[in-house]
């Protein structure tokens, strides 16, 4: 696509200098209009803008001079480049013209055809450049003005928040405005998704324990209307993060029975690619099969791999473990060790050490999000060997479903305590609470392994599982424990922070359990426990 031509006006009332201005070679760059009077020239002027004027300072009777016309020009039009010839070199009259900023250039006649031309390349490219950057400074303006409308609405929602959800507000405005630097939609889709899943923990504890004091001062009208205030508050909250969900695009692909030493593959070309040098990838072992969104998983085997490379890595080793049907993908690297608390903040969004090199953080959370998608979990720990490095573990169905039968119901419930298994503090605290105070004995785990481990300590009549433990399944857990315990089958519950209505219908018919989505209230607890019991 070519350039537009610049168009050139020439204003003189000799007609032999117009067509000496005519017969000019002046190239398909330049578009060439000549007018001997102003009135022709305003005429031209109203049908499209000129890019160079040049005009005559005399032009003759009933006419105005040519600085008072190209002053004209000037209100009417700043950014065009103003000459003004003469037959007479007054170096005195053209300074102060160029001074008061009522000429660019001043052209002396006779001209040279070479001192013309610089002029007129000169001229154009000034003028272009001058609309370049006006259009530039409007639209920055029309930003910063769009901006401006917006911080100063959210300043007035959070405004009317009480303390606490102030700070919650607050959180999510900070994370508005990280989303709108991300670089595609994709990324704001599965990190929006992800974020309405980890708000809903702190809203469940919000919600449960204003409800609880609540009931506790229903004698003292004043606090209990300011907590009815928290109640109606947190529920809006609520509708915010389901609207904040609703904002991401699901899945646009099927998992599928899939060898991820494929999307290994994918990810280190995909690397390359990109001009970047991956480590080295070692296959240790047979590598099963997993259930999987092949693109998806080439990303999250993308971002693991560039997170390698930057902590230093020249080699990484991929190998598999199976658990039941479950399978753990872990790629192992020799970089950088990583701190307890980079362990603890490496899928959270916005978590980085590597901001002085632009990284916002949201690599692995992405992962997590798209993982979360296909019933998968992403998790960095320490090398198993204890060699210098980490190790990055992905975990994803094996693609044979086995019958969970958890749902099998029993003509006497088992005795003992509810095992609350639940990686959130606020939440397992809530819990105990409510229960407790419900005269039910109560035992709180934060793993898989604990969970384990108390079903052999302890009587347990009940579990109420999180989908998403650290490093495990919710669902996969519960079967393990009613494979233990058989006793447990039909006694047993799950709660997630996932609260579409999508989502929660495949957890109810992958595991045919009761699902109780949070933030809950105290009555769905009371009720969700009675249905178990």
């Amino acid at each position: 696509m070519t350039s537009p031509a610049v168009v050139i006006m020439v204003v003189d009332d000799d007609i032999n200098v117009l067509k000496a201005l005519t017969r000019l070679d002046l190239g398909a760059q330049f578009s060439l209009r000549t007018c001997s009077t102003t009135a022709e020239a305003r005429s031209a002027l109203a049908l499209d803008d000129a890019d160079v004027a040049l005009v005559d300072q005399h032009l003759g009777l009933n006419e105005p001079k040519g600085l008072d016309f190209l002053a004209e020009l000037r209100e009417r039009d700043p950014d065009c480049f103003r000459i003004i010839f003469t037959g007479a070199a007054d170096l005195d009259f053209a300074v102060n013209a160029i001074n008061h900023g009522l000429i660019d250039a001043f052209l002396v006649k006779p001209w040279s055809t070479e001192h013309l031309m610089a002029l007129l390349n000169q001229g154009g490219e000034t003028s272009l450049l001058r609309r370049h950057n006006r259009q530039l400074g409007q639209e920055l303006s029309s930003r910063n003005a769009a901006l401006e409308s917006l911080n100063l609405q959210l300043e007035r929602m959070v405004e009317e928040r009480t303390a606490h959800l102030r700070l919650t507000l607050e959180q999510l405005k900070e994370k508005q405005h990280e989303l709108v630097r991300l670089e595609t939609q994709g990324a704001v889709s599965q990190i929006a998704r992800g974020l309405a899943h980890e708000l809903n923990n702190p809203l469940a504890a919000i919600l449960g324990y204003a409800q609880r004091m609540q009931r506790n001062l229903v004698a003292d009208a004043d606090s209990s209307q300011r907590l009815e205030v928290i109640l109606r508050e947190v529920e809006r909250c609520r509708g915010l993060v389901e609207q904040l969900r609703n904002l991401a695009a699901p899945l646009d692909e099927t998992a599928l029975p899939y060898q991820s030493e494929q999307a290994l593959a994918q990810a280190l070309a995909r690397l390359q690619a990109s001009d970047i040098v991956p480590p080295e990838c070692i296959v240790l072992g047979h590598i099963p099969p997993v259930l999987a969104a092949p693109r998806s998983l080439a990303r999250v085997f993308e971002q693991i791999l560039d997170n390698a490379r930057l902590a230093g890595a020249s080699t990484c080793w991929f190998s598999a473990q199976t658990s039941g049907e479950r399978i753990r993908l872990m790629i192992e690297n020799n970089g950088e060790t990583p701190s307890d608390e980079v362990i603890r903040g490496a899928v959270r969004p916005f978590f980085t050490t590597r901001a002085h090199l632009g990284r916002r953080g949201l690599g692995l959370a992405i992962s997590s999000a798209l993982l979360r998608e296909q019933d998968g979990t992403i998790d960095l720990n320490l090398r198993q060997d204890g060699t210098p490095g980490a190790c990055c573990a992905v975990t994803l169905p094996a693609p044979v479903e086995m019958p969970l039968n958890l749902g099998n119901e029993l003509s006497q419930a088992p005795s003992g305590a509810v095992l609350i298994v639940d990686d959130n503090p606020m939440i397992t605290e809530l819990l105990e609470d409510c229960l407790s105070d419900a005269g039910l004995a109560v035992v709180v785990v934060s793993s898989m392994a604990a969970a384990l481990t108390s079903i052999e300590q302890h009587a347990i009549r009940a579990v109420i599982a999180d989908v998403h433990l650290n490093g495990a399944n919710g669902i996969d857990l519960l079967h393990r424990l009613v494979a233990r315990q058989p006793a447990l089958g039909g006694h047993v519950a799950l709660i997630t922070g996932d609260n579409d209505s999508h989502t929660l219908s495949k957890l109810a018919a992958q595991s045919g359990v009761p699902v109780l989505a949070k933030p809950f209230r105290l009555e769905q607890i009371h009720k969700l426990v009675r249905e178990i019991l």
